[in-house]
This record gives C-alpha cells, structure tokens and sequence, in this order.
C-alpha cells in the first residue's frame, strides 16, 4: 500500500500508518517541540505504539470512542495517533466548553474514557459531569513530564495550586504511567473507506453541535490533497508553528496530518499570547503557518510598532473566516511570505478549495479545487 505521496497519488489508507511510514523514513528528524523540549519520530512513534498498547490492555478495541480534551501538547499528537492504532475512535472536545457542552458530547457520541491534562481548571469541568454523561476512565497526563527539564521540576512548585489532585484507586481516574509498558500493540484490520476515525463535532450552528465521522481515507486522503495542491515539499515546509488548536479539524490537518507525511517538525504552541508567538517564530523558526484571519491582522498590529523577524515563514494559509484583501497584503509586506486563503467543512475532513501558493492568488475567492474534489453548485 502506498503511504507517500507520488506524483497524482492520493492515499486513502489506515492514518496510523502515515505516521509509521514517517517514522521508519525519518527516525532522527524532530518530530514535536514543545517549549523547546524535542521528540524525534522514532521517540514519537514508540510512545505511540507503547500507548497503544497501554490503551488496548484497558480495554480500548475497534469502535471505543476516546476523547480528547487537551491543549496543544505532546500527548495530543501521542493519543491522537494511539486511540487509532489500537482500533478505536478519536473525539476531540475543546477545553474551553462549559459543563454543559461536555455533557452533552459526551452523553452523543458515547465516549466513555477520557484524556485530560492534569490541569485543575480542565479536569474539574470532565470529573463534574463524568458519572451523569456516562465516562468510565479519566486518563490524567501530567503536564510536568513533558516540559523542558527546569520548567518540570519548578511545576509543583510554581503552580502547584493549578495542578488537579485525583485518587488512582477510586475505579475513574488512571495515571498516564499506567499505559506504558507494553512496547507493542496488537494490529488491528482496519477498512479506511468505512471505520471512523475520529468523531469531529461541529459548531452547532443549526443547534446542537452534531458529529462528523470522518473515515481514516477521509483523513489521509485530504491531507495528501494538501500535500499536492499546495505543493509542500517545492515550497520546502520543514516545520510548522502550531499555535491553532488540535482539536479542531483545521488544525488536525495543517498542524499534525500534513508534518507528519512530509516529516517536519510540529512547533507545538499551548495557548495563544502575542507577544510569546512572535518570540516562538523567532526563535524556532517555522516555515509554515497555518491561521486565521484575526491572527494574521493582530501580527499586523503588533509589527506596526515592534519590528520582528518572521523571515522564516515560507508559506501561510488561512481559514475559518473570509481574509480580508488589506490583512493578507500588509501581512504579506511585512512577513515577505505567502499568505493563501482555503475554504473547508468539518465534515470534509476538513479542506475542499485553496488558492495554490505557487499559482495565482485572488482576494475574495477561496481558490480552486483539491485534486480529486469533486463541488457541486
């Protein structure tokens, strides 16, 4: 099976296998960066498969819903990955929703084991409506085990306040330590053009939000639509500053699926502050950025009264909102990068059109077609 792109070639097969065509191409490449911490993909692609196979000794087998509530950190590319891996389903859940969007998530798409930071303001909305909504598992990750050294060691101390305190023996909670262990899963028989992959809600904007299952061809495929149409490895993407969410499906894509087929790095930024972005592109250097509209017009705003370095940046590409023509050139003249508009759906998995980076870009159109993309008017 095809797991690479070639020229014309779109693949539609399992998303775990993406990543471990990746890992075995490119081992010693860094895969993630967090707060200057590193993984290379072969460390990324162990604690995958070793997760896995935490996750399948509980239980976890094709068709188990897992969620995922966590900010942009390693493990939201590590559970992502292994909940596939070990057959079951992804539900992404931001950590923003009140009690009341969780629960009724939750209660829909019938998640019943849960990942979650070990940060008190996160975990206390998921252990408040856990029993009522149906969870059986809350799996805690602690966010001192993925810092930089100094900066883990100075957690408890600093914030040892935020930090959520929980009882191992009280039949919800299980420590992240408790996955590991098993060096290898157990392989499981995936079809990519039927098996869901992950459970994507979308904005409720006609009510309740609703869950679109996307399939692991539905994934895979686009992202390698993305790869072709805009022409990633000419442009010469090699990392990728990942400042939008992971649980959004615009992110998933831009942010993990596409790094990950091309083998860059995955600058991974948990939370949004001006200032902190702008040092994290000076000093990491990205050379793609995906975003969306009010961020690229609040760069603007920022560069009109501090002169910063965004030389790196290769390439940028925005959705979620119409791009204004004023924000696209004046962040276009003051980055000397590429800055293309795409539209998309979550229930596309997600991106349908894009203006081509290295064609023709037209304000107020959100470009043309992916290959093998079919729109209907």
């Amino acid at each position: 099976m095809l797991h690479r792109t070639r020229e014309g070639a779109i693949v539609k097969g399992p998303v775990p296998d993406i990543l471990d065509a990746t890992v075995g191409e490119y081992p010693a490449r860094p895969a993630l960066n967090f707060l200057g911490r590193k993984w290379t993909y072969a460390e990324l692609g162990a604690l995958v498969d070793e997760v896995a196979a935490g996750l399948q000794a509980h239980g976890v087998e094709k068709g188990t819903k897992v969620g995922l509530c966590l900010p942009n950190t390693p493990y939201s590319v590590i559970f992502f990955f292994a909940v596939l891996k070990a057959g079951g389903t992804v539900v992404n859940f931001s950590p923003l929703y009140t009690e009341r969007e969780l629960r009724h998530q939750i209660m829909d798409s019938g998640t019943g084991i849960m990942v979650v930071p070990d940060l008190k303001i996160i975990h206390s909305k998921i252990r408040a409506v856990a029993h009522e909504a149906g969870l059986k598992t809350i799996i805690m990750c602690p966010m001192g085990q993925v810092l930089p050294w100094l900066k883990g060691m100075l957690l408890p101390l600093m914030k040892g306040k935020d930090l959520a305190r929980f009882d191992a023996a009280d039949g919800l909670h299980m420590p992240y330590a408790a996955l590991l262990g098993r060096p290898c899963p157990h392989p499981v028989l995936i079809d990519p053009a039927v098996d869901v992959a992950v459970l994507q809600y979308t904005g409720g904007t006609t009510g309740v939000p609703k869950g679109a299952m996307l399939t692991h061809a539905n994934i895979s495929a686009n992202a390698h639509q993305v790869l072709i149409h805009a022409d990633c490895e000419r442009i010469g993407v090699r990392s990728v500053l990942g400042v939008l969410p992971l649980f959004h499906v615009f992110a998933m894509q831009l942010v993990m699926m596409v790094p990950i087929c091309l083998g860059a790095e995955i600058i991974l930024v948990p939370r949004f502050e001006l200032s902190d972005l702008l040092r994290t592109i000076e000093t990491e250097r990205p050379t793609l950025f995906p975003g969306v509209p009010t961020l690229y017009a609040a760069i603007n705003g920022a560069m009109a009264t501090t002169k910063r370095d965004l030389s790196s940046i290769l390439l940028c590409v925005s959705g979620g909102a119409p791009l204004p023509k004023e924000v696209r050139e004046r962040f276009q003249e003051l980055s000397g990068c590429k800055l293309v508009e795409g539209y998309g759906l979550s229930e596309t998995a997600p991106v349908v059109t894009a203006n081509p980076p290295l064609g023709l870009v037209k304000d107020g159109s959100v470009g043309t077609a992916l290959p093998d993309t079919t729109i209907e008017v």
